[in-house]
């Protein structure tokens, strides 16, 4: 650590002059190291880094998150010794802005423009009975979009690393905090499917899937992570774009597979079965052929288990027959059984 760095950042946030004196490693840890940093004023202050990689600190996101929590639990009770502030270092050291519960949030992005989404276009196709060339160059369009996301592969060679990325994916999909556990936590008790007596069953059945698949840092790749209908627009003349980045940026390429499959298994089972048979096929052979991936009927069959909890429940995705939600559900239940998409 460069002392003359540190004295210059803390002088900034302390506002008054700082000079680091001596810089000295106190304790190693798995997850972080410790340093002293001693002042020419005999001021004292210690500086915590985290180092690993895996365990909940897959991403530098996550590094973020888990320092600021604790910065704004130490600054609630301002007992010695408290917390000054949480440090970023790209090209030089920045302290972070101080939030609170009143502090707001927002994500600036480039305007994609007007356009109609491609789960609004499947609607419209509810009663066609054969795939036609509009059909295949609208999907031919949203595999020029996909594909290159999941070619992009992670920076590190370390397979330790890469190992650790992939499986925090899988725990993902069980525990984070939009995902399986809070859609369970959400399903009444009265549900016909899904209520909380029945739920362990299924829990056990997705973490089966999470042990089977586990350890496979060769399937790691970038991520949309809410690949869906709703997410993808048309523009009048005919090029799209796509919104909404979420939540996975790393994982399995049958994570995205798996979710956007699961609108034409839905609509599958809402009776047009041989329409959204073919678009559904065209567009996972379509891919399996661009990307010579065809472990990826196997592996998208977990983010289709994470869909059928949504379409499981009226609190998720209300006004749907029951006999529609029962036979995606069981047909999900049964893909996660035998570990393989099939219709």
């Amino acid at each position: 650590m460069d002392k003359q760095e540190i004295s210059e950042i803390l002088t900034r946030k302390l506002g008054k002059k700082v000079v680091v004196r001596d810089v000295t490693l106190v304790g190693s840890g798995y997850h972080s190291d410790g340093y002293k940093i001693t002042t020419d004023s005999e001021a004292v202050y210690f500086i915590k880094k985290i180092k690993s990689h895996d365990i909940g600190f897959e991403f530098p996101e996550r590094k973020i998150m888990s320092l600021l929590v604790s910065h704004s639990m130490a600054k609630k009770h301002n007992i010695h010794p408290n917390s000054i502030g949480v440090v970023i270092k790209n090209d030089k050291m920045e302290f972070l802005p101080e939030i609170s519960e009143d502090t707001e949030i927002y994500q600036f992005q480039e305007y994609g423009g007007v356009g109609k989404s491609y789960l609004e276009m499947l609607n419209d196709k509810a009663n066609k009975t054969d795939l036609d060339q509009k059909d295949k160059e609208e999907i031919d369009k949203i595999l020029d979009f996909i594909v290159p996301i999941h070619q992009t592969r992670h920076p590190s060679n370390d397979l330790k690393r890469l190992t650790a990325l992939y499986n925090d994916w899988l725990r993902s999909v069980i525990g984070h905090p939009e995902y399986l556990l809070q859609l369970l936590q959400s399903i009444p008790d009265d549900s016909l499917l899904l209520k909380p007596s029945k739920q362990g069953e299924f829990v056990a059945l997705m973490i089966e899937n999470m042990h089977y698949f586990k350890n496979n840092p060769d399937r790691l790749v970038a991520l949309h992570g809410d690949f869906w209908g709703s997410n993808v627009f048309f523009r009048k003349d005919g090029s799209i774009y796509v919104v909404d980045y979420s939540r996975m940026p790393y994982g399995d390429a049958g994570f995205d597979i798996g979710i956007w499959m699961s609108t034409y298994l839905f609509k599958y089972h809402s009776g047009n079965k041989e329409y959204f048979k073919k678009i559904g096929n065209y567009f996972l052979d379509s891919y399996i052929a661009r990307t010579g991936d065809n472990e990826i009927i196997h592996t998208m069959v977990y983010s289709i288990g994470l869909v059928s909890v949504m379409y499981a429940s009226t609190v998720w995705i209300p006004g749907i027959d029951s006999k529609i939600r029962e036979a995606f559900f069981y047909h999900a239940r049964e893909m996660l059984n035998v570990k393989k998409f099939f219709w």
